[in-house]
């Protein structure tokens, strides 16, 4: 008498076990699932901005989805961003070529902007204000008190470029006029635009001072780190 085998598993089907009641899941299935786990791992802390684009196209999309309409040539765009002339033109052929930016002719140059048409420019402008393109939405914030602040910078994770979406964006500001309170004001319907939270840290010219000459960690460590600038620059700083 010939005995007959039943037909094999499926990859990827788990083996029915009639004694136990138990399935053996598949071992291939698992081993991807754990490569998977520690690939997370290993990434993890990747902010945003890295976890979407590279480098230079966090740079060229901050400069043209700032929601702002602007138009720039290359040579603007090289200079603004700090990448190579030709990382830079291979971004916007891409982005041109896609229809996310339109291109003028000004006399013998070209002009790029950012296509609100495109079925996803609302969408892009949220994503570069949200994570890279912070810088932008924070100045115009700020704006109405630009007489009573004589410094604003970014630092900590996202001026590292180092933020996730748990991250509070930290702002130092010097002002000797401007309150608690009325600085809250302004940057509260920015807060609620981006849905993250900013965290501002408020000092006068004399605290500074006071600060920097007892050696306080705090501001020594801010101070080293890099600084994305709102108002002012470093020679703001020489309080």
């Amino acid at each position: 008498m010939r005995v007959t085998t039943s037909a094999k598993p499926r990859p990827g089907a788990t083996l029915p076990v009639p004694i136990s009641g138990i399935n053996v899941p598949d071992m291939g299935k698992l081993s991807s699932d754990k490569k998977i786990s520690e690939a997370a791992a290993l990434y993890a802390g990747t902010s945003l901005s890295d976890a979407l684009f590279t480098r230079t196209q966090q740079r060229v999309l901050a400069c043209l989805f700032a929601g702002d309409g602007r138009s720039l040539s290359v040579s603007e765009l090289i200079q603004t961003t700090g990448a190579g002339s030709g990382a830079v033109q291979r971004e916007l052929a891409r982005l041109a070529g896609s229809g996310l930016v339109n291109v003028a002719q000004l006399g013998n140059q070209k002009r790029y902007s950012a296509n609100p048409g495109s079925p996803i420019h609302d969408e892009l402008v949220a994503i570069v204000r949200k994570t890279f393109g912070l810088a932008a939405p924070l100045r115009a914030a700020l704006a109405p008190l630009i007489e009573q602040v004589q410094a604003a910078f970014v630092y900590g994770s996202h001026a590292k470029s180092g933020d996730t979406a748990g991250s509070d964006i930290d702002v130092l500001l010097v002002s000797d006029t401007l309150s608690y309170p009325e600085l809250m004001t302004a940057l509260h319907p920015l807060i609620e635009q981006i849905g993250r939270e900013i965290n501002p840290t408020l000092y006068t010219r004399a605290e500074l001072r006071k600060r920097l000459g007892a050696g306080s960690s705090f501001v020594t460590r801010v101070l080293a780190q890099p600084r994305i600038w709102l108002i002012g620059d470093d020679d703001a700083l020489a309080v």
